[in-house]
This record gives C-alpha cells, sequence and structure tokens, in this order.
C-alpha cells in the first residue's frame, strides 16, 4: 500500500508540480522502505527460530530413538578397513557416530570421526573430558553453534576447503606491482573524463580510450581473476556460517583449559576473530556483485571493480590469511567435542569414565549399549582380569552375546575419544581397539568368506608388540571352515593375542573353546548368557551369568 501510494503522489506531484504531493510521495517511499526492513527483520527471525526449533527436535529424537531417521553423507564414513568402526557400529547406518554427530562443518565430522576411530593420549583424553563436562551442560552454547552451521545449507556440512585454498594462492599484484597503480588510477581518470565531458568543462574526452583500455585489461587477467574470486565467493552463505560459529567461540565464557585453549588459538597475539573478518565480510560483498549481471557489466569495466575488490582481498589475505587453517581446526575440535557432551546429556546412563594405564583391567559396573534405549536395554557387569586375560562369552543365537561385544567396544571407543560410557561406573585401560565381528566376503575381488576373516584377523594380530596393546572382539572365530579346523585355529588365534599382552572377549558357540579355561583359569574366564523355552517360545533375559552355557 504505501509503495502505491508514493509511486501515485510522486507522480503526480511532478506532473502538477506540487511540493506538498512530491513530500508526501518521498514521506511514503521511507514509510515503505521501513516496511521493507522489518519485514525482513521478521523473516530472519522466523527463520532463526525454524532452524533453533528443528535442532531441538533433533535432539529429542537423540534420546528417544529418533536419531535412526537421520540422514547420513556417504564421504562422512569411515574407511571400509577400519580396524573396528563397522564391527562394532561406530559407522554406517544407525551408528553411534549417525546417533551423536552435531558437526555443521565437514572438518568438524572428521574429528569426530578421527577421535572415535583411534584413541589419543591419556593427557587428550584427560582434557577432553574436562571439555566434554563443560559443553554438556552449556546446552544454549551448543545450540547456537549449532544453529550458525545449519543456516546457510540445512542437512548439509559446510565445507571451508575452497576458502583456505584462496589462503594458500601466491598474490596477483606481487609479481604486478604496475597493475596496482593502473587499478586505481586508471579508473579515477575515466570517471573525472566523463563527469568533464557530460560538464562541457573540457573539449577533450579521454574517456573513450581509457574505458575501452580498461576493457581489454580485464580481459586478459579474466582468468586468474575468475579463479580467485570463485574461491572466495563457493557456497554463498558460507563464510558467514564461519563466522558466526568463531563469534560464539570468541563470545563464550569457558573455565577447562582445553576449551580456553580453543579460544586463545583462535584469537593469536589477543585479535578476536571479529576483528580479522569485520573487513573480509565487506571485501566479501563487494565481491557478490559478480552475483548482479546487469550492474557486474557497467560497473566493473567503468572502476575496474574486480581488479580493486582484489587488491583488497589480498590485503586481508596478507594480515589475516594465515590465521584461517588454525579457526577452522578449532571449530573442528570443538564440533568434536560438542557431538560428546550431546551424549553426556541425553543418555540418563552416560556417565564420565576413568581411564587408566594399559597394565590396569577394563571394569564396568551396569555396562549398556549406547545404541539401544534406555527404557529397553539391559545393563551387565563386566570385568577382565588384564593384560593377557580374555573372557570367552557362550550362549545361542540372539542370547546377546554380540551385543555384549559391541556395547564393549563402542564405550571403549567413546572413552578413549575422551567422551561419556554408558555405565554407572567404568574403567578403561589405555589400549588400540580390535575387532572381527562383521565380515564379509567379496564377489568382486574374488575373496571368499574364509579369506575375508582372515584378512580381518589380519588386521586384529597385526603389530601385537606395538604400545598400546590391544584389547580385542572376536564373534564366532573362523565360522567359514569345518568345526574341527574352526577350534584348532580359534584356540590358536587366542593364545596369540594372549601371549602378546593383548586382552578382550571372544563369543562363541563353541564350548570345546570354553573349556580352555580348565587348563589356563589364570588368563581365560566364561560367561554366558542362557535361554528359557515357555510354551514353545525361547525366551531370553540378556542378563550375563558366570560359566559356560548349559542349554
Amino acid at each position: 500500500m504505501s509503495f502505491f501510494a508514493a509511486l501515485v503522489l510522486f507522480s503526480s506531484g511532478a506532473v502538477g508540480g506540487s511540493p506538498l504531493q512530491l513530500g508526501l510521495g518521498v514521506g511514503a517511499a521511507l514509510l515503505f522502505i521501513v516496511f521493507l526492513m522489518l519485514h525482513a527483520s521478521a523473516l530472519k527471525a522466523l527463520e532463526a527460530a525454524t532452524i533453533r526449533r528443528d535442532i531441538h527436535a533433533r535432539h529429542v529424537a537423540r534420546a528417544n530413538g529418533g536419531w535412526l531417521e537421520f540422514t547420513q553423507s556417504p564421504e562422512d564414513d569411515f574407511p571400509s578397513d577400519h580396524a573396528y568402526a563397522w564391527d562394532i557400529d561406530v559407522a554406517g547406518p544407525g551408528s553411534l557416530v549417525q546417533r551423536i554427530d552435531v558437526s555443521g562443518t565437514r572438518l568438524g565430522a572428521a574429528r569426530l570421526r578421527d577421535w572415535l576411530g583411534e584413541c589419543g593420549s591419556l593427557g587428550h583424553i584427560a582434557e577432553r573430558q574436562k571439555a566434554v563436562a563443560e559443553l554438556a551442560t552449556a546446552v544454549d552454547f551448543r545450540v547456537e553453534l549449532e544453529a550458525a552451521a545449519t543456516a546457510p545449507f540445512g542437512n548439509g556440512k559446510l565445507d571451508g576447503d575452497r576458502f583456505l585454498e584462496f589462503t594458500k594462492l601466491p598474490s596477483f599484484f606481487d609479481s604486478r606491482t604496475w597493475l596496482k597503480v593502473v587499478a586505481a588510477a586508471l579508473p579515477v581518470l575515466t570517471v573525472s573524463s566523463v563527469v568533464a565531458s557530460a560538464a562541457w568543462t573540457s573539449p577533450h574526452r579521454i574517456w573513450p580510450v581509457t574505458l575501452l583500455g580498461q576493457f581489454i585489461l580485464l580481459l586478459v587477467v579474466g582468468a586468474p581473476l575468475r579463479r580467485v574470486y570463485d574461491l572466495v565467493t563457493a557456497r554463498r552463505g558460507a563464510l558467514e556460517a564461519f563466522e558466526d560459529m568463531l563469534l560464539e567461540l570468541e563470545r563464550a565464557s569457558f573455565e577447562s583449559p582445553l576449551l580456553l585453549e580453543l579460544q586463545a588459538r583462535v584469537s593469536p597475539g589477543g585479535r578476536l576473530p571479529s576483528a580479522h573478518l569485520r573487513g573480509l565480510r565487506r571485501w566479501v560483498g563487494f565481491a557478490d556483485l559478480r552475483t548482479q549481471p546487469l550492474a557486474h557489466v557497467f560497473i566493473n569495466p567503468l572502476l575496474l571493480w574486480d581488479l580493486n575488490v582484489l587488491r583488497g582481498l589480498e590485503a586481508w589475505n596478507r594480515r589475516s590469511g594465515q590465521h584461517v587453517s588454525a579457526w577452522f581446526e578449532a571449530l573442528a575440535e570443538l564440533e568434536a567435542l560438542a557431538s560428546l557432551a550431546c551424549l553426556l546429556e541425553l543418555d540418563p546412563a552416560a556417565r564420565l569414565p576413568e581411564v587408566v594405564n594399559s597394565s590396569e583391567p577394563l571394569r564396568a559396573t551396569q555396562l549398556a549399549h549406547p545404541l539401544l534405549q534406555a527404557d529397553t536395554r539391559v545393563d551387565n557387569d563386566v570385568a577382565l582380569r588384564g593384560l593377557g586375560t580374555a573372557l570367552i562369552v557362550t550362549g545361542s543365537n540372539m542370547a546377546g552375546k554380540s551385543t555384549l561385544l559391541r556395547a564393549v567396544g563402542l564405550n571403549v571407543a567413546l572413552a578413549l575419544a575422551g567422551g561419556p560410557v554408558c555405565a554407572d561406573r567404568m574403567q578403561v585401560p589405555y589400549v588400540r581397539l580390535r575387532a572381527s565381528m562383521r565380515v564379509q566376503d567379496s564377489l568382486q575381488q574374488g575373496a571368499s568368506y574364509f579369506l575375508a576373516e582372515l584378512n580381518k584377523l589380519r588386521m586384529v594380530v597385526h603389530d601385537l608388540e606395538t604400545d598400546p596393546p590391544v584389547l580385542f572382539l572376536l564373534d564366532e572365530l573362523l565360522r567359514g571352515t569345518n568345526e574341527r579346523a574352526r577350534h584348532l585355529g580359534a584356540k590358536a588365534v587366542l593364545m596369540h593375542l594372549l601371549d602378546r599382552g593383548a586382552t578382550g572377549l571372544v563369543a562363541t558357540h563353541d564350548t570345546q573353546l570354553a573349556i580352555l579355561e580348565a587348563d589356563y583359569s589364570d588368563r581365560l574366564h566364561n560367561v554366558h548368557f542362557t535361554d528359557i523355552e515357555r510354551d514353545g517360545e525361547m525366551i531370553f533375559d540378556y542378563h550375563v551369568r558366570p560359566g559356560i552355557v548349559q542349554t
């Protein structure tokens, strides 16, 4: 309404020569601009509220099992030959990563995978635990951090690789110092000539010549300019999202040493990221003129716009570009910590474990599977005797053997990443986790099931003498061969592992393997799951009991 009022009043005032109508027209136009700004502000607030509503909905889903519907990008998965990630469901559909990953950047998702995929040092684990404990209570901060990364692309992950590539490019002007002078002076000469000619103050019109020269210059340097601009403006909105994430980190108040270190890492010399990024935002805004072809086609030749904007971008790069990699790395680490904190906040059984020296045994009270619902999963106590010892778990199919091994594996992986475990109490030795539980043959590679299993076992027994020692999880060893060979081979593999100081759990149907406890009572210990037949139906209670299965 205000737009039409401005149009009518201004037109009638111009035609009729009425100053009053012209004034009212200008007033209506200003009112229209105010309404536009209010409307844009309301849309932005609505978008922000929608993003935060969706984040809270995802967190609720992580608490009640709805995370199984979350999508995963194939490039975010672990390598197919990882030593344990696919075996114990750290990776893949319905996995631990799928449940806890709240990262908005590809680098953040990769950092979480790195931590869950291999043990860090004992010092790093202790630092991460303190940071995770603090972030678990900082819900608003984690929501705002996730919202900042979510805003531009919905469910996509932010990728800063192309901008990092820009920060490492050699300067375009360093070998063309003359071009800096030309880019600054020539547009001034051209515009001055145009103004003078329009005002008839100069009989000499040199602007057609200078403008033609500027046009030719842009054609000559067009290719390298396009490369730089493509890197800077790739995925519109990504830089703004990274800036918002850095501002959240900059403004936060922390106590844990690791979080304080991350803040210091993004503020080299005490200069905050916002101070670095303020100039970048301005120059990237100028670069976005390329997305407006009708304006760009006139302004660029007249003012050598692209060249002068590039001068500004390179000046920023010289001052601040060397910090960008450290910013992105700090954000990635922060997002990985936030993902671990998410589990500590949302799972009622989650606790921070005690990670101890390798010589100490693994002990867990009321250990739970992190990927099962709290109201349906069954907790069990698990204890190993230390290095060179193993727990042999027997029982029928579906009784819970594999679930127990995966519960141990997932919780150990979480503990060694510096995260929480699902247990009332848990002592985790500093170990390297290895597993052979989920084996697939490959017709394309000509590998039989038995050969595929041997390849998997090779990863388990590889490099056993290297510190830290191995904690192994083995499910139905050598099931791809006959019974006698399976028993002899399983015994040989197990004793090979124990002789070299490894420790772990073995799930098996082979009671002959279980009776080895009689000869190696100091190294092997039996537990089992049992079943009850009631009215022709097998009933499982999923509780671990001592000894060898009898049913």
